[in-house]
């Protein structure tokens, strides 16, 4: 009991960490909104949203934009990254307004020191977007090189800013609690170099998220549009203003320029804000969408359509499942067919399917639109026991395919032992035949001279039975495999078996370009068969057409004989062990050979 409740205790710690920074964010929003007021109220004239009742409706509504965004994200089931970057955002954006906060000298001097790094964050999140997570070493090595220079200048002028003697000075005037010596000099100079970080990187903003838009898939790019184009925005305005600010050091709320790139900036600021929103919204109808597929795996899909299943739940269209199979040790499709092993790519994403500690499957997927931890999870036990059913499934076709590839290769085995067979007896025994003949018909002519008649007619009678000899082994050579057919091709093999056939033969059709040897074997010996069939069958006439269909080389063969009895199985299993099909009519024979 006390190891389940010490195991325990973390999981509700980790239930419990959203649920308290929503309610710190909800506080900060109430105390920030306090602040403003108050800020306004003194009429101090520091900060922008005391311009006007405008500006300070876009300021409340920028911030407070950010920190709801960043609440609902806390609370929803995997957001808890991107909640952290908008609750981020929405503190840091309201750090000017508490730096001219008359309230405390301690949170005006915290909102100085904080202001910098809004833009910071926002960089970090145009990398991290839309899961939180930097995907590369380079942008982690980026995004630490601009937290730590902003940390240097912005708690380097802390330490040696004193506001008394800051000519500059806008909100914070009166006191700063960091102050350990006055160097207005070497101050104003971290003051211009941190304006010269924010001019950077606002315009990196701008480049990082275009370049990821144009890199990105079509689906991935309408996850990522509501955010980074937001987000470049606020790069932009935020430059421009630092820029400004440079260009024109007495900052001045109520000039037309500094104002209207407040504006700019509010706007921006709440349109990343509704972005976020929409990311949390679009999360949302996934994992509903992941959840509901459990009742649809129920229902037994189609087999090979557990990916489409997949791909249109989640909103993926690249999408792709891969079955593992451990017998073999090797992934394949839903067709059975192999694929390479997963591997990570940019943009993509692996996402392991378990089931009782098995590996079933891995689903590679776009990285910005679907979540895997999410889909992972989601995927109920009826779901997991569907993904195992396709999986088998696949197993068997891949079994199935492997034992086409299997029967292929003996079939083509066997053609070549026919071929060296054929040889053989061409070069081997035909030859010492002929030259026996030969001899036997020079020893007749010797016979002939020497007035021998009974040696004649011995001889005669040798050199007949030679003559038959070496017919009946041209035919057997013929017969085990034609010559012509893989000197010439299916065409000249086919004319030459029409020419030698026991009843007329008709060759139609055939095409010109050579096939592969198996598939030219295949259809030249279920012709001879089926013309040997047909003549059995007291046929007079045979009409043979061969024809290419896309990736199949289809033979049709016709007679007008009786009605047959003899089933070819023989011509079906040869075809049948390349990936073809035979059909048998009453007088007629069809088959269809791939040629890949």
């Amino acid at each position: 009991m006390a190891a389940a409740a010490s195991a325990l205790r973390p999981r509700q710690a980790r239930q419990a960490a959203p649920l308290l920074s929503a309610a710190l964010a909800v506080a900060y929003a109430v105390a920030a909104t306090v602040a403003l007021k108050q800020t306004i109220g003194g009429d101090s004239g520091t900060t922008y949203a005391a311009v006007s009742v405008l500006a300070h409706a876009a300021d409340l509504s920028a911030g407070l934009a950010l920190l709801a965004a960043g609440v609902a994200a806390l609370l929803t089931e995997g957001g808890r990254r991107l909640g952290a970057f908008a609750t981020s955002l929405g503190v840091l954006w309201f750090a000017p307004d508490w730096e001219a906060w008359a309230g405390h000298s301690l949170a005006r001097s915290l909102g100085s020191v904080a202001a910098p790094f809004f833009l910071v964050v926002v960089f970090h999140f145009v990398l991290a977007a839309p899961r939180g997570r930097l995907r590369s070493p380079a942008a982690v090595a980026a995004v630490g090189l601009a937290y730590a220079a902003t940390a240097l200048f912005a708690i380097g002028r802390a330490l040696l800013r004193d506001p008394f003697l800051d000519q500059y000075c806008l909100r914070n005037c009166v006191d700063n609690v960091f102050l350990v010596h006055a160097d207005e000099r070497i101050a104003h100079d971290l003051n211009l170099l941190l304006l010269a970080l924010t001019v950077a990187i606002g315009l990196l903003i701008l480049a990082v998220a275009g370049v990821r838009l144009a890199r990105a898939s079509a689906a991935a790019r309408r996850a990522l549009t509501p955010i980074l184009v937001p987000a470049a925005f606020v790069g932009t305005a935020t430059a421009a203003y630092a820029a400004a600010i440079i260009h024109m050091p007495f900052e001045e709320p109520r000039a037309t320029e500094f104002l209207f790139l407040f504006f700019a900036r509010s706007f921006a600021v709440a349109a990343l804000a509704v972005g976020i929103g929409w990311r949390i919204a679009s999360d949302r109808r996934t994992r509903s969408a992941v959840a509901r597929l459990t009742a649809d795996l129920g229902e037994a899909p189609a087999p090979g359509n557990l990916q489409n299943v997949l791909a249109d739940a989640v909103g993926d269209p690249t999408l792709r499942v891969a079955y593992w199979l451990e017998t073999s040790h090797r992934f394949v499709g839903a067709n059975g067919n192999g694929l390479p092993d997963p591997a990570p790519e940019v943009g993509r994403a692996m996402t392991p399917i378990v089931r009782r500690g098995r590996r079933l499957a891995v689903v590679t997927h776009d990285a910005g639109i679907v979540d895997g931890t999410a889909l992972e999870r989601e995927l109920r036990p009826a779901a997991r026991l569907a993904v195992e059913n396709e999986r088998l499934q696949a197993e068997v076709l891949a079994e199935l395919d492997e034992l086409r590839r299997s029967r292929s290769r003996i079939v083509e085995r066997g053609d070549r032992e026919r071929q060296r067979l054929e040889r053989n007896l061409h070069d081997g025994a035909q030859q010492h035949l002929l030259a026996l003949f030969y001899d036997l018909r020079l020893a007749r002519s010797s016979a002939e001279a020497d007035d021998d008649a009974e040696l004649m007619e011995l001889v005669e009678s040798a050199v007949d039975d030679a003559r038959a000899a070496l017919e009946e082994l041209r035919e057997l050579a013929h017969g085990i495999y034609p010559a012509i057919l893989a000197e010439a091709g299916l065409g000249p093999a086919l004319e030459t078996l029409a020419d030698e056939a026991s009843l007329p033969v008709e060759v139609k059709t055939v095409p010109s370009e050579r096939q592969p040897p198996s598939v030219e074997a295949a259809a030249y010996f279920a012709v001879a068969e089926a013309v040997a069939d047909a003549a059995a069958r007291a046929a007079v006439s045979v009409r043979v057409d061969v024809a290419r269909a896309g990736e199949r080389l289809v033979v049709a063969v016709e007679d007008d004989g009786g009605e047959r009895s003899n089933s070819l199985s023989h011509v079906a299993d040869r075809i049948g062990a390349l990936g073809g099909l035979v059909e048998l009519g009453p007088t007629t024979l069809r088959a269809s050979i791939p040629c890949a």
